[in-house]
């Protein structure tokens, strides 16, 4: 049972966190869907609809146009595993499921399975076992589905060994950067041509529409934080659920006589009176219940203990087993238990449980969200309102429901707050909705998720506007120089590199200081410079490579000496070997999903990604 946790410790994380750090998005296409709905994409006879990329990105800037498409991209890869899973009859059983989450350590009480604590991990996420479970069955199929690539391909000892002596070798380098700003003396500009710029990019120059919120929010949780609990009333509500708190574990042992599943009714009876004459002995002589279980008992888990189960949660057996042992006594020795596997004769040896003291703060806890979520619907209701009834204003709200006004900085439509309450695309529609924006009115109540409901108004509303040249006469002048510059740069730099080549100026150049380059080692030369560095042939010596840069500079690098890699120790050599590995499958990886393109085609529908279509 617990091979898959030990093997899989990923993807426990995985489901602790809602299944939501790879496998983000749950359902496509779970909600019934009007046929003429426009879809974002269709991955075989599946289609992805905007709120499914909206449930996906849950808690994360919506309006982040790059984020969209690469969760959309992840949804698509979703849905071309799973379309194959389901192609390849792979099934998930419920038996499987159950095992999964008995054996997640964070569900668990000294080892044992607790249904106690699965409850609170699904109240705490206001989810319901079935569509936890429908999540994790998901899952499950595509873990399955990559489970192929898991394991690491044979990597030869001749390319680890020249994988390893290029990372390896080193070169010493020096450069030369020529940068723009170098040759900003060389440039002339005229009011002409600053004004030439400016009409040919009006559109550059204009000033995003933008506003700042007034907005008050109701979070059932800081009701929660707000609400007095007594000592008196946490220790009643532990008197009357002493089983849920408490934690309660039962330590015992048993004796088991088998029956087999075909086992005929002769048979049955005859095991069973096996079971009652040793149930009559054992009555005789209750200590000699370890020994008997040792000689007499059919469960190879534990006859060699003498029957002893250990500590279990209620639950943790088969129900049967499971009623009669919680409703033992410490000693006591049970009638004929029969269930799937036999019949059992139980002793309960102890029992433990956890005292009002050490869960006195987790009932308080749960008692605050037992009472915020009723003051939470009522005051939801009264929120929605005062927004509505007095819609010029949040002070009825603020003081009705002693909610405190905050206030944004400026907004516009397409740039992301640094608020992530305030990045949420559904927040961004309201506040540039006409009825807020242009009527001046209250929002509706927004939900925010995490019983978090938020009001806003328009505080202050700045339209797009042209700016005029003199406003930006500067910023076009600077960018000018910047590109002719940047002009100047490249070509001076080719120039003096072609001169190095040729033999010629070397030793007159102000190079900076040596550096000792290799591919292993952290550096800040750019990415760039370093693949021409090292690409650039060392056959003679010193070499030189020209480099232009995003920033409009133009390095030049003199490449003085190379340094043959040292030899590899064998930790090196394996952690190689797993680099590579991986690498050879994220290739397998790309390429099946490639194939499954192929097989299911993908269909890109007329629904814009962008939050403002929606």
């Amino acid at each position: 049972m617990f091979d898959f946790v030990h093997n899989n410790k990923f993807f426990i994380r995985v489901i602790l966190g809602i299944i939501a750090l790879t496998f983000i998005g749950f359902g496509v296409g779970s909600y019934s869907a009007i046929s003429d709905d426009p879809y974002l994409a269709k991955v075989g006879k599946t289609k992805i609809y905007q709120r499914d990329l909206d449930r996906a990105m849950e808690g994360s800037p919506t309006n982040d146009a790059a984020a969209r498409k690469a969760t959309l991209e992840n949804l698509i890869r979703q849905e071309l595993l799973l379309a194959d899973a389901r192609d390849s009859n792979a099934s998930v059983s419920a038996e499987q499921i159950r095992k999964v989450i008995a054996a997640v350590p964070e569900f668990q009480d000294n080892g044992q399975f607790s249904p106690e604590r699965y409850r609170q991990f699904l109240q705490n996420r206001s989810q319901s076992a079935e569509l936890f479970e429908e999540q994790l069955r998901r899952n499950l199929l595509l873990q399955g589905q990559l489970s192929s690539l898991e394991s690491s391909p044979f990597i030869s000892k001749t390319i680890l060994t020249r994988v390893a002596s290029l990372l390896g070798e080193g070169r010493e380098v020096r450069s030369l950067l020529l940068q723009p700003a170098d040759f900003s003396a060389e440039i002339k500009l005229d009011d002409a041509t600053i004004k030439a710029f400016y009409d040919a990019n009006l559109k550059r120059f204009r000033t995003p529409e933008k506003i700042k919120l007034d907005y008050v929010m109701l979070s059932q949780n800081d009701i929660a934080q707000s609400i007095q609990v007594s000592t008196a009333e946490a220790q009643k509500y532990y008197d009357e659920h002493k089983a849920q708190f408490a934690n309660e574990q039962r330590r015992a042992a048993h004796i088991l006589l088998t029956v087999p599943a075909d086992a005929k009714a002769e048979q049955r009876a005859k095991i069973k009176v096996e079971a009652e004459a040793l149930l009559k002995e054992i009555r005789a002589n209750p200590a000699r219940f370890a020994e008997l279980a040792r000689s007499k008992s059919q469960d190879p888990g534990s006859a060699a203990n003498g029957g002893d189960l250990g500590f279990f949660a209620a639950g943790a057996m088969v129900k049967p087993f499971d009623d009669v042992v919680f409703k033992m006594k410490p000693g006591q020795i049970s009638e004929i238990v029969t269930t799937e596997f036999g019949y059992h004769i139980i002793k309960l040896e102890e029992i433990k449980a956890q005292s009002f003291a050490e869960v006195q703060s987790s009932i308080i806890e749960q008692l605050q969200r037992q009472k915020a979520a009723t003051q939470f619907r009522s005051q939801v209701e009264k929120l929605s309102e005062l927004a509505y009834q007095q819609a010029n204003s949040l002070t009825a709200i603020e003081n009705t429901l002693k909610l405190s006004v905050r206030h944004s900085d400026w907004l516009t439509r397409n740039q992301p707050s640094a608020d992530p309450i305030l990045s949420q695309a559904k927040v961004v529609e309201a506040a540039f909705s006409e009825d807020v924006l242009s009527k001046k009115h209250n929002s509706e109540p927004i939900d925010i998720g995490n019983n978090q409901l938020l009001v806003l108004r328009v505080a202050e509303h700045q339209p797009e506007r042209q700016q005029a040249l003199a406003e930006v006469r500067e910023q076009i002048k600077a960018e000018l120089i910047a590109k002719e510059g940047a002009k100047l740069a490249e070509k001076k730099g080719q120039a003096l590199l072609a001169s190095l080549k040729a033999g010629k100026e070397a030793e007159s150049q102000p190079w900076g200081e040596t550096q000792i380059l290799s591919r292993r080692a952290p550096t800040s030369m750019p990415v760039a410079d370093m693949r021409a560095i090292f690409s650039t042939s060392a056959n003679k010596l010193p070499a030189f490579v020209g480099v232009k840069h995003d920033n409009g500079a133009y390095a030049i690098h003199r490449i003085d000496k190379v340094i043959t890699a040292p030899a590899i120790s064998d930790t090196e050599r394996e952690q190689l070997n797993t680099v590579l590995g991986r690498m050879n499958t994220d290739a397998q990886l790309a390429s099946y999903l490639e194939t499954l393109r192929q097989k299911y085609p993908v269909t890109m529908g007329k629904q814009s990604l962008s939050t403002a279509d929606q």
